[in-house]
């Protein structure tokens, strides 16, 4: 969700040494009232919003309005409205008159045919909305709308800024993945266009996301390069931002002093200009923070300050909560052991994140506190009512961080070894057949000539002869299928009965161990014991996490269920966010009837591919493709690296397991170099039907 600014008086001695604002001024001197003012004191009001001078923004928008009018010029008057409900968009302080700016910009749009400044209208009436839960649904219809009008409008710099806001949805619903590929959508715009003032805001938010899952080197890249393009630009909000994803990392490695003593100096940048809305977030975690590190005095005075300040912000309708405080009073008491006074907070919590997919980390953290506070209040009934709601939502929100945190592995090592070895085991069969075949061949030949020479009637003994041995041959390639079948159903059997037992028996009791380790009253414990004990406790949670992952990882339940398609659909999504090289899949209804083993075999041999081209390719784009033609099941894998000796390339051991799966499956592949540069790898295999 957005974080939320009020209005407040700047005195213009305050701006006076920002030289683009000096500059800008100065330009405004030489104007005459006509469209070069209006964007002229637009842009002015831009950087007066960057810097943190809202009050001055607004002046100034109005100034533009008014110019805007004398001057007939109907596009700038409908970007100052624009603009003006942008800032209010961070305020809820006076909702209505901006929704009121937002009708008259649509019909002034209309009237002029502007179709970019009817996107527009509709993206900042999502804006708006983007902080009111009831209004939730009608804001991603908005962004919809939106991004259909710049589209129509051929409007690249506003099609990427929806893809922006739409980001943003997505991080608020807990979707990170979904919420990467928005704002790489929009990276690649804006840096095709050059568009720094766009990149300024993508870059941090999209290192925000990396941070979620926890990739530290993917956020630290995009923060480094956010904080380039702030300082050029000189831009204060980015770079408090900037300083606010600092202190987060420090705080997921519990560094919690240093990153309290960050906020710290976050409220003093708060403070002057005022900006209220940030400052009362940074009251919030400072208050977090000061739970964690066991100060309950300041942790209460912090939240209570954050509490007090978000207040006096929003609008009488209070049509948002702030949850930093909100939350943060549950935790205080219940480290106090005031265990009634949980309640209230906690159920006031509740009712507003109810139902709403946004605010599910905080209503899990709410129904903790709930079940926690019941059960030390000798309540069992309730305590194990909010305790299963709790267990539901927290599996819920922790398979969704498991599915988006997944990598591309089939199996684990131990489970990999037993297939190598029974690969060998049946190269070694095979090679014992053919040695035989080879051997009774040259019998056979060698007993021919003596017996052509001896007499006719021993030819036809070597045909007879010849035959018994194919009947032989035929019936022990049948024994090698049959082994073949039943070690892939012995495998297969094996893999479910693993991951299930790592799912149900041992994942439960390591949540069942977590959940006992949380409830216990450590309040009576040595600082150093709490600190063991925390410690434990995020070992516990590092551990069920591992067991989910190996049990996902063991017998992958898309590809079991749902088919080919979905598992490969799955992997390139998976791809995507883990990895640089961005994967496309071309798919039509050939994988959804493709099952069992030959469903795995093209998994592993796209796996196998894959690994390759994220190793050795160093590509940017790359293509999977799988459909039917001429009674053959294709599949293609293709990218734009640096490509390979399609002759050498043979040699691999990865090409050589490519080869043996494919033998299994009576198929072939191809490996060629395409004009345009990369490597395409081309595999068929017969399918009936």
């Amino acid at each position: 969700m957005r974080h939320l600014l009020v209005l407040l008086f700047i005195s213009p001695w305050a701006v006076a040494q920002n030289p683009v604002i000096d500059s800008l001024k100065n330009r405004l001197n030489q104007l005459r009232p006509d469209s070069l003012r209006v964007l002229t004191l637009h842009e002015l009001a831009t950087n007066y919003w960057w810097s943190g001078y809202d009050s001055l923004a607004i002046q100034t928008l109005r100034q533009g309005m008014r110019v805007a009018k004398q001057a007939h010029y109907p596009t700038g008057e409908i970007r100052a409205r624009l603009a003006l409900a942008r800032i209010e968009a961070d305020y809820l302080s006076d909702t209505r008159t901006a929704s009121a700016q937002l009708d008259t910009a649509y019909n002034q749009a209309v009237a002029i045919r502007d179709l970019s400044l009817q996107g527009q209208v509709f993206l900042r009436r999502a804006q708006l909305y983007s902080n009111i839960m009831s209004k939730l649904p009608e804001a991603r219809s908005l962004l919809q709308k939106a991004l259909a009008k710049f589209r129509e409008a051929h409007d690249r710099r506003w099609e990427a800024q929806t893809y922006n806001e739409m980001a943003i949805m997505k991080m608020g619903e807990g979707q990170y993945v979904e919420a990467i590929n928005h704002w790489l959508t929009a990276r690649r715009i804006q840096e095709n266009m050059n568009d720094l003032k766009s990149l300024r805001a993508t870059l941090p938010n999209l290192g925000a996301a990396y941070l979620k899952l926890n990739r530290y080197d993917e956020a630290i890249a995009c923060f480094t390069e956010g904080e380039k393009i702030a300082n050029q630009l000189n831009d204060r909000m980015v770079k408090l931002f900037l300083i606010s994803k600092k202190a987060e990392v420090l705080e997921k490695k519990k560094e919690y002093a240093a990153a309290l003593a960050l906020y710290l100096d976050l409220m003093k940048a708060y403070e002057n200009p005022y900006t209220p809305s940030q400052l009362a977030r940074a009251y919030g975690i400072a208050g977090r923070l000061s739970i964690a590190l066991h100060q309950y005095d300041k942790a209460l005075h912090y939240s209570r300050l954050s509490q007090d300040t978000y207040r006096k912000t929003v609008e009488k309708s209070q049509e948002a909560l702030e949850h930093n405080a909100q939350y943060n009073f549950g935790e205080i008491y219940l480290a106090l052991k005031q265990y009634n006074r949980v309640i209230p907070y906690a159920k006031t919590g509740l009712d507003w994140t109810k139902n709403v997919a946004e605010m599910r980390p905080e209503r899990t953290g709410y129904l903790r506190q709930l079940a926690m506070a019941y059960d030390q209040l000798n309540q069992p009934a309730k305590a194990l009512y909010y305790f299963k709601w709790y267990k539901a939502e927290a599996d819920t929100m922790l398979n969704e961080e498991a599915i988006q945190k997944a990598t591309v592995a089939s199996m684990t090592y131990d489970f990999e070894k037993k297939q190598q070895v029974a690969r060998l085991q049946q190269a070694q069969q095979q090679s014992r057949i053919k040695t035989l075949e080879n051997d009774q061949l040259a019998q056979s030949r060698n007993f021919l000539i003596v017996l052509l020479i001896l007499s006719g009637g021993t030819l036809g003994y070597v045909f007879w002869s010849n035959r018994r041995l194919r009947v032989k041959n035929d019936e022990l390639a049948r024994k090698n299928a049959d082994i073949e079948a039943a070690l892939y159903r012995g495998q297969t059997m094996e893999r479910k009965r693993v991951a299930t037992e790592l799912h149900d028996s041992v994942a439960a009791k390591v949540s069942a161990l977590k959940w006992r380790l949380e409830a216990m009253d450590t309040s009576r414990l040595a600082d150093d014991q709490q600190r063991e004990h925390t410690r434990l406790l995020d070992h516990m949670g590092e551990v069920y996490d591992d067991i989910r992952a190996i049990s996902h990882n063991l017998m992958p339940e898309i590809l079991e269920k749902q088919g080919l398609q979905a598992a490969l659909i799955k992997l390139t999504d998976t791809l995507n966010v883990q990895n640089r090289t961005r994967f496309l899949l071309e798919v039509d209804e050939s994988g959804e009837a493709v099952y069992g083993k030959t469903a795995h075999e093209l998994y592993a041999i796209s796996l196998e591919l894959v690994n390759n081209i994220l190793k050795h390719a160093n590509a940017r784009r790359a293509g999977i493709a799988l459909h039917r033609q001429g009674g053959f099941l294709k599949l293609t894998v293709q990218d734009d690296g640096q490509g390979i000796n399609p002759k050498k390339s043979s040699n691999g051991i990865g090409m050589r397991n490519i080869q043996s799966r494919l033998e299994r499956l009576g198929g072939t592949y191809l490996i060629s170099n395409p004009e345009l540069g990369g490597t395409c790898v081309a595999v068929q295999i017969p399918m009936a039907g």
